[in-house]
C-alpha cells in the first residue's frame, strides 16, 4: 500500500545506526524512509557519523528541522531551559517535528531501543502511528550493536572515543548523540565537552540565565573554574573506583545510587539511557 511509510530515525548515535544496519538485513523487503532529526545543536561529530552511515549503506537521510531554532523557543519559554520536568526542547524539537513530517499515510516509526534495555519508544496518540522495535523482537543486546557496527565497517561515533586524564588516571567521554548541551549530561560529560568542544560549551552557557542553568545551582561559567573540574574528575574516579569493586544488581541502580549519595553528591548527576529515549530520534 502506498499510503504505509517506515520511517527510521537516524539519531547520530551507535544504536540507530545499526539498526539500520540490522533492517537491511532482516527486513530487505521493507523500503525505509531514513530521517534524523536535526535540531541544530549537534556536535560535529554526529554529522561525520551520519555522512559515514550513508556511504556505508548507500542511502540519503534526511534533515528534519524544527520550525524554530532552540534560541526561538528559549525566547519563548522567557530563558526557563528545558529540565526533566519540562522537556519542552524533545517535544519541540524533536516529536512536533516527527509528527510534521509524517503527517500523513499509515506510519511505522522504528526506534534502536535493545532487548537489554528496559525503556520505552515514542507512542503519539495516533491511530495511524506504531512505534516498532527490531531489536527487542529480534533479542538484540549491546554486543550485537557493536559487533554490526564492526562488521559493517563504520565503528562507534567519534564522541564514544575516551579521553584518558594521566593526572587523575582516569577515561571519560560522552555517552549519547543528541544536543551538545543536555540536563541530564552528567557533570563528567560537561567537562568533556569543555575541553574537546569549548566553542560549543561557551554556546551553551550563552543560553543559561539567571537560577536558569544546566547544572543545578552552577552556571557553566562557575563550573569551569579549575576548582570545580578537579572537583568532578575526582568524585568521578572514586565512581569508577566503586564500579570495580561492587557488582550493582542486575536490572537496577540502587547500589550505585546509594553509593553516589552516601559518598558524593555531585555523583547524584549520574544517569543512564532509560532516561532519555525520546532524544533516541
Amino acid at each position: 500500500m502506498s499510503n504505509i511509510r517506515h520511517i527510521l530515525s537516524i539519531s547520530g548515535g551507535k544504536d540507530s545506526a545499526a539498526l539500520a544496519f540490522h533492517l537491511r538485513d532482516t527486513r530487505p523487503e521493507i523500503a525505509f524512509e531514513y530521517v534524523f532529526f536535526d535540531t541544530g545543536e549537534e556536535l560535529p561529530e554526529t554529522y561525520e557519523y551520519l555522512d559515514k552511515i550513508e556511504r556505508a549503506l548507500g542511502i540519503t537521510v534526511k534533515k528534519i528541522y524544527p520550525n524554530k531554532s532552540f534560541e526561538k523557543f528559549l525566547q519563548q519559554y522567557n530563558g526557563y531551559l528545558p529540565s526533566p520536568t519540562e522537556r519542552w526542547c524533545t517535544r519541540h524539537l524533536k516529536l512536533d517535528a516527527l509528527i510534521e513530517h509524517v503527517k500523513e499515510g499509515i506510519i511505522y516509526n522504528y526506534v534502536g531501543i535493545r532487548a537489554d534495555e528496559n525503556r520505552t519508544g515514542l507512542i503519539p496518540h495516533r491511530e495511524d502511528f506504531e512505534t516498532k522495535m527490531p531489536f527487542v523482537e529480534d533479542g538484540i543486546t549491546l554486543n550485537d550493536v557493536k559487533r554490526i557496527l564492526d562488521e559493517n565497517g563504520v565503528g562507534l561515533p567519534k564522541y564514544y572515543d575516551k579521553v584518558y586524564d594521566e593526572e587523575f588516571d582516569i577515561t571519560y567521554n560522552r555517552t549519547r548523540s543528541g544536543c551538545y548541551f543536555c540536563f541530564f549530561m552528567r557533570q563528567i560529560e560537561w567537562v568533556w565537552l569543555l575541553e574537546k568542544h569549548p566553542k560549543e560549551y561557551w554556546q551553551a552557557h550563552g543560553f543559561e540565565k539567571g537560577d536558569f542553568t544546566w547544572i543545578r545551582g552552577m552556571s557553566l561559567e562557575e563550573f569551569a573554574k579549575p576548582a570545580n573540574i578537579t572537583r568532578v574528575k575526582e568524585s568521578y574516579k572514586k565512581y569508577e573506583e566503586y564500579k570495580k569493586n561492587h557488582k550493582v544488581k542486575n536490572g537496577t541502580m540502587m547500589e550505585e545510587m546509594e553509593f553516589l549519595m552516601r559518598h558524593d553528591s555531585s555523583l547524584a548527576e549520574f544517569e543512564n539511557d532509560q532516561f532519555c529515549s525520546m532524544c533516541a530520534l
